[in-house]
Order: C-alpha cells, then structure tokens, then sequence
C-alpha cells in the first residue's frame, strides 16, 4: 500500500544515525543524573521503538513495504505524548522534522482506521458537542456567569478572552479563568468572550491524528474569531496558545489577529503599572513549562526552495531553511512575573524552558496509558521537591490537572499545584 505522507518524509528519517539525543537532555545543559531522561515513552518502556528514532524507522519501514500497519504498531505510535521534545533535540545537531515524522505516522494509522476506539469516540464529541468530553449540559460560557464580560462578536471589544475547553468544563481549573478575567477588568481591559459559541480548539484532534477534523474545527475557529473583530485574542491555557498561535499556522489556518497567553498580557500590564502586586506571597515556588506553550508555540517558518543531497546521503536547502529550534516560545512572562511577586522564592527545576519534562498529561487520551502517562507527571513532582519548592506553577489546565491526578492516584511526595494566574490574584489583591 502507498503512503505519500510518509514517502515524502523519507529523506528526512534516514538521517537519524541513532545517537539518542531525542531520549536525554543533551550534555549542553545536562545538570543531574536522576533528571537527564526526557522522553516519557522511552523513560517508561525502555525500547528503542518507543522513541522519535525507533517511530521514524517503523515509519520508514511501514513506506517501504517492510511491515505492515497494524495495531501491534498503533499501540505504540499513540503512546507518544506528541511534546515535541525530539524534534527540538534533533535540531540541536541537525536539520529534522521528527515532530512531522510523528504526526504523519499518526495520522497514516488513523486513515487505515487503527486509531483505538476511545480516541474515535473523542474525536466524534467534537463533531458533536464542540469538546472532548462530550459534555452537553452546561454551555461554554457558563464559566463566566456574573463577570458582565461583553459576549462577541455581538458586542465590541478589543481583547477576546479564550477559556479553552480543558479550563472552562473543570470546576477547580475555571477559577483561574474568572480570575483572569476579574485581573483584566480590574486594569481596564476592554474584555469580551464567545460565550456559549466557544468551541475546543481542536488540540485534541491534532494530538490523535485526526488531521481532517482538526483542520475543519480550526477553520470554524478562525472564522469565529476573525467575526469578533478584535485585535488580540488571549487563552487563559497554555495548550490553547500553543494550538493557535503554531498549529493553525502549521495547517495553513490564518486567524487573522495576535495570539497571546494570558502571562504575556499579565507582564505588559504589571509592566505598564496598570496591575499592582501588592501582597506579599511567603512561597517557596518552581515553574513547569507546559510543551504547548513552550517549544510548541514556536510558529512554523515560512520557507520556500529546493533541497539537495551530495555525496549520496548528505542533504541541504537552498536557500537555507530556518529551523525551529523551540526557543520562541512563551518562556520569560511566566518568570518575569514570578520575580515580580514579593516574598516568592523562585528557584528553577534542572529541565527548563525548551528543554521541559513533558507532564505526561498531552497526546490524546493519557488515561490509555496512565502507568506511563503518571510516570512522567510523578516525575516531575519529584524534580519540584528536589529543588525545594513546595509549590509547582504552571500555566495550562492540562499539566495542573495532570499533576494533581498524579499527587492523588500514585503516593507521589505531596506539592501544592498552583495556576500562575491565581498567584497573581492572590499578590493583587483586588477581590
């Protein structure tokens, strides 16, 4: 059987000599033993197979006719929590697309309709409901009951404030987005939302591999928020930003205004004097930084030429292409606000910035392999109480979720999950 996808990523696979760089923290930065794994998969299963080089060759095999697509090869593709580590690992030594590798492995096994039944049942309720979940009850903008935000595109505003389905269906994760909302108002944002017409951003789609379904939600998105005629849009998670700002580009899907994450807007304005922290806040805190907003957010480079091979297998680009190395992304807001606080002891965890352990909590259903998927999570709890925080901020609604599921079911030494957003509430002290 043909896969064009996969042929056309063939180049690309084949430059892999194997040297694991997608599995560790490169020596570069490397800075303690018990935290140098990276890969959640290859950390858990300890296989080859279970890495971006193993993906790749099973995906080149899989072009060549060699095997065959199957589930015993499915199971192991979707394990994959898609946070994009390899890709940035292997642009450290050389030009790769393993993100791009994966993603089209994915969705090759989704169109032969290998994709687990959980992960079709998922993408229907998006068709069906607009979320994940399925939920139906409660309306999208329920969240926001009482806040006397302006509902767009109806009404004008210049900031449109995007919940994200993983905040506004949560009981625990919508505070923080009403407390976004109460930080905005308070320094005279002119804020509206989309009300109950807000629908999923498509993520879940994109990590599964639905590609067809996760371009049709994107379009409903972009013209959605084009119709809102507002200059910037705003996500209170940071798996949403990184969905607009980089995904959507990524698929050809142009929203037509500025991305933000709610801690950039929260820097301008702190910077700007128009939020003052004035509490003081005795916390001893370290920062998670979620993939999505971190090396994910990177947009995509525009890039245009031809590639060429010499000496029968060494490849280049003319003119040369710009590698996404994923250090533009949403990295020093949630810092510089974490600084701004005062009494806040700040101290850093050993895998950082583009180099963040993944939360296990992303990739499409993590309850599918919640061994693996709490491993990476239980993890990276240690790595905060190592350190000597006894807080562990992040700034998405998937990784504070995933860390408190994973404090709860697995015994992990006990750390206080907090959003970014309800620290600076607290250090505001507006209520």
């Amino acid at each position: 059987m043909s896969y064009p996808e996969l042929k056309a990523l063939e180049g690309d696979i084949a430059t892999c000599f194997r040297c694991s760089l997608c599995k560790m923290v490169p020596l570069p930065v490397f800075k303690k033993r018990e935290f140098s794994n990276i890969c959640p998969i290859n950390s858990h299963y300890m296989f080859h197979s279970h890495s971006a080089s193993g993906l790749g060759y099973m995906a080149l095999a899989l072009s060549e006719g060699r095997i065959e697509a199957d589930r015993d090869l499915a199971d192991i593709v979707f394990s994959c929590r898609t946070c994009g580590y390899c890709d940035m690992a292997c642009n450290f030594i050389m030009e790769s697309k393993r993100n791009e590798i994966n993603m089209a492995l994915r969705e090759t096994l989704v169109r032969k309709g290998l994709a687990p039944q959980e992960y079709k049942r998922t993408a229907q309720n998006l068709k069906d409901a607009g979320n994940p979940a399925g939920l139906t009850g409660a309306g999208a903008g329920d969240w926001a009951a009482g806040l006397n935000l302006k509902k767009l595109p109806g009404q004008k505003a210049s900031v449109l404030l995007y919940a994200g389905c993983a905040t506004r269906y949560d009981r625990n994760a919508l505070q923080s987005a009403r407390k976004m909302a109460k930080l905005l108002l308070h320094a005279g944002v002119d804020a509206g939302i989309l009300g109950d017409d807000e629908a999923c951003c498509g993520l879940p789609a994109h990590w599964m591999g639905f590609r067809d379904d996760f371009t049709a939600l994107a379009e409903k998105n972009a013209r959605l928020l084009r119709a809102a005629q507002v200059g910037t849009v705003v996500t209170v998670c940071g798996a949403c930003l990184g969905t607009l700002k980089a995904k959507y580009p990524k698929y050809g899907i142009n929203t037509g205004v500025e991305v933000l994450h709610g801690t950039e807007l929260l820097e301008r304005l702190i910077a700007k004097g128009k939020l003052k922290l004035r509490r003081p806040l005795d916390l001893k805190v370290t920062y998670h930084d979620p993939c999505y907003l971190g090396r994910q957010s990177e947009p995509p480079a525009e890039w245009k030429g031809v590639e060429k091979t010499v000496f029968g297998q060494m490849k280049y680009t003319v003119p040369p292409r710009k590698i996404n190395y994923g250090t533009g992304g949403i990295f020093d807001p949630p810092r510089s606000i974490l600084k701004a606080i005062k009494g806040l002891s700040f101290r850093e965890m050993y895998r950082i910035r583009e180099y963040s352990h993944c939360c296990g909590g992303g990739g499409g259903r993590a309850e599918m392999y919640e061994s693996m998927s709490l491993e990476a999570a239980r993890d990276r709890i240690r790595e905060a109480r190592e350190v000597g925080a006894d807080h562990l901020v992040t700034s998405c609604s998937h990784c504070k979720a995933q860390f408190e599921r994973a404090s709860a079911l697995t015994g992990a030494a006990p750390v206080n999950v907090v959003d970014i957003i309800d620290l600076v509430f607290q250090a505001a002290d507006i209520d």
